[in-house]
């Protein structure tokens, strides 16, 4: 008896148990309270909800309340409606149309989604989950710099003279020195993937490499070679979860929805037997 308590005490506080009990409670809430029992076939009865449902929605979209003749045009269009839904049933419409079971199937994983909504993380699950994705929210590294463009294949002394004539004299205005161009000279702290995309794949990385603060190359990009003075530079680092505490929270509950959602197939899976013929027709095509 005791060790079937403590199987027990350990099952309660799983996590898993936990969404189960909630995805299991909405079920049974809509199964018992949500959906009153079905009406005679010949009866349709339209309670005041719904009709305050009609007259919100109309004043939704229109910015005013409906006129007596419009509310009656919106009840006897839901009477149309569910008259039209009934017979439709009858005749068995609602069988294989894919349409309708992929919305059915919406709907049920929307009900399984809803506990996630429901849910909140324990203490110390955010920081794991922000551990286990760091690379999902990791700051990029970013480097702000300047440059001079020199055209395509420059000389190689003619370089070294630039670099030298801008060392010497740390004022000169590097607009009124190169090949004009329409690439910006100056960069604002940037990531690679804007560097990149503005000068060619690497330049990020080897302007990167450049002592900061001196003129320096040459660096080649997809338009030729330039010289690159490094202003700044940030190095890539993992924020602090205070930072990114809603991005986390909100992936963490998409996940969770997820898990959620599988564990409910997964009972309900167990409850059908799937026969799946032989197919003849990839048995032909795989000899």
């Amino acid at each position: 008896m005791g060790v079937k308590i403590r199987q027990l005490e350990r099952l309660i506080k799983e996590p898993l148990f936990h969404f189960l009990a909630i995805g299991g409670l909405i079920f049974a809430t809509l199964a018992t309270i949500s959906e009153p029992a079905p009406d005679p076939a010949d009866r349709i009865v339209i309670g005041p909800e719904q009709i305050e449902q009609l007259v919100t929605r109309f004043e939704a979209v229109w910015r005013r309340p409906p006129t007596n003749e419009e509310r009656r045009a919106l009840i006897e269009d839901l009477v149309r409606e569910e008259i039209y839904y009934r017979e439709a049933l009858a005749l068995g419409l609602d069988r294989d149309d894919t349409v309708i079971r992929r919305r059915m199937r919406q709907k049920m994983e929307f009900l399984t989604d809803t506990a996630a909504d429901l849910l909140e993380p324990a203490a110390g699950e955010l920081e794991a989950y922000l551990e286990a994705n760091g690379q999902t929210y990791r700051n990029e590294p970013q480097l702000s710099f300047e440059q001079i463009y020199l055209g395509k294949e420059p000389d190689p002394d003619s370089v070294g003279r630039s670099i030298s004539a801008l060392r010497s004299d740390p004022e000169t205005d590097p607009t009124k020195l190169g090949q004009s161009s329409l690439i910006p000279v100056r960069f604002a702290l940037s990531p690679p993937r804007v560097i990149d995309g503005a000068f060619g794949q690497g330049f990020f990385e080897r302007a990167a490499e450049l002592p900061p603060g001196s003129w320096a190359g040459p660096v080649k990009s997809s338009y030729g070679v330039h010289i690159v003075r490094v202003r700044d530079s940030l190095p890539a680092r993992m924020p602090p979860l205070e930072e990114v505490r809603a991005a986390v929270l909100r992936d963490w509950k998409v996940a969770k929805a997820k898990e959620i959602r599988e564990a409910h197939y997964g009972q309900l899976r167990e409850r059908y037997v799937v026969e799946i013929p032989d197919d003849d027709t990839q048995k032909t095509q795989n000899k």
